[in-house]
């Protein structure tokens, strides 16, 4: 009977169970690697880590008790996070998993959740920046392909990143309206080589203050304030004041239920005005589980603007490449992917199953234009 619930516990890929047969020898991982486990090595260093001798028992027993339900992958990805703590931290490494380890959604919901808040935690050490630009790499680059192509990793502080990202886009942009046969991969690829000469137009990235802390920004007393941007990353207060201001600022105004207020527009595409305004409300793409920051996405018609829907902001949001693409426009049509709609609190996605309005919960959407004005 034991050795079918270890089955069944493999099956479902339940943590805990796993790493606690690991622990006691039940099952070998070598074993496991033999039968095609890829991932057996690093499942028994989790089980030392969970089941193996440490100095803080109840600790590791409250994680253990919290992680009850989550898969390996999960509790690898708590792990990789949790090896990110900076020193010096308000909270320790057990602290913390036990954190982490309390976290429920998807695998890529709970990566994104725990990389928030261990991102929380390190920005009150001192030096935190400095360190974090001490491991800034760029990996890769010596094996080939069968059609001789090579690839490469950066790793770098989230606003120098998208600082780059954002100028290869500009210029990726025009590159394929001058040739539409290239694809989006390969029109960022020659975007890199054309700009690696010089610097690329920067594009303009919105910081979203709600107005009461925008006064203790101005005081300088922002430094525990973490406010997002529209090009996906996020900025403390002191780093805002010391940061270069752009010559013009622009100001959105937000209803909780409808948005940002704005004018009337006639025509189908949308102006610059709105855009500023939909990137502020959303930070990124409002589906489910997306990751894209609303300065890669397209403006979207709630209602098509085949079907009558107009050019204004209750009828806009900001929606991925992908997203956009598949939103059942054509509400008499039989559903396939679901579409988006506006509900209070900002842009939701009715599923085609006809089950209840989704939210995206990416962590930084809390900091976006709609949520603060909405708590």
């Amino acid at each position: 009977m034991r050795g079918m619930n270890l089955i069944a516990a493999f099956e479902a890929l339940r943590a805990v169970p796993v790493l606690e047969a690991l622990s006691t020898g039940t099952v070998d991982a070598a074993v496991l690697s033999s039968l095609g486990f890829r991932d057996a090595g690093a499942w028994q260093k989790l089980a030392g880590v969970y089941f193996g001798p440490t100095r803080h028992r109840k600790l590791q027993k409250a994680a253990r008790d919290a992680a009850v339900g989550l898969s390996l992958d999960a509790l690898g990805v708590v792990e990789k996070h949790t090896r990110k703590l900076l020193r010096g931290a308000a909270v320790t490494p057990w602290e913390l998993r036990v954190e982490l380890c309390s976290l429920r959604g998807t695998v890529e919901e709970i990566d994104r959740a725990a990389a928030t808040r261990v991102r929380e935690y390190n920005r009150g050490v001192e030096d935190a920046e400095k360190k974090a630009y001490g491991r800034r790499a760029l990996k890769g680059g010596k094996n080939t392909d069968g059609l001789g192509n090579r690839t490469f990793t950066v790793t770098g502080p989230e606003r120098v990143i998208a600082d780059v990202l954002g100028g290869i886009r500009t210029v990726a942009g025009q590159l394929r309206r001058d040739d539409p046969r290239l694809t989006y991969e390969q029109a960022m690829f020659d975007a890199f080589l054309d700009t690696r000469g010089g610097g690329p137009a920067r594009e303009v990235v919105i910081t979203v203050l709600p107005l009461p802390e925008s006064t203790k920004v101005l005081r300088q007393e922002g430094d525990e304030t973490v406010f997002a941007r529209t090009d996906g990353t996020t900025i403390t207060g002191a780093e805002l004041v010391a940061e270069a201001m752009a010559d013009e600022g622009y100001v959105g105004i937000f209803d909780p239920v409808h948005g940002g207020v704005n004018m009337y527009r006639d025509e189908r595409f949308a102006n610059f005005k709105q855009r500023v305004l939909l990137s502020a409300e959303t930070i990124v793409c409002p589906y489910p589980g997306c990751t894209t920051p609303a300065s890669e996405c397209e403006v979207h018609h709630l209602t098509a603007w085949a079907e009558g829907g107009e050019t204004n902001i209750r009828n806009l949001t900001m929606l991925c490449r992908l997203h956009n693409a598949r939103n059942d426009d054509d509400p008499d049509a039989p559903p396939r992917h679901g579409r988006m709609e506006r509900a209070p609190g900002g842009v939701v996605h009715h599923p085609p199953d006809g089950g209840p309005p989704r939210r995206n919960i990416h962590p930084i959407r809390d900091r976006s234009a709609m949520a603060l004005i909405s708590t």
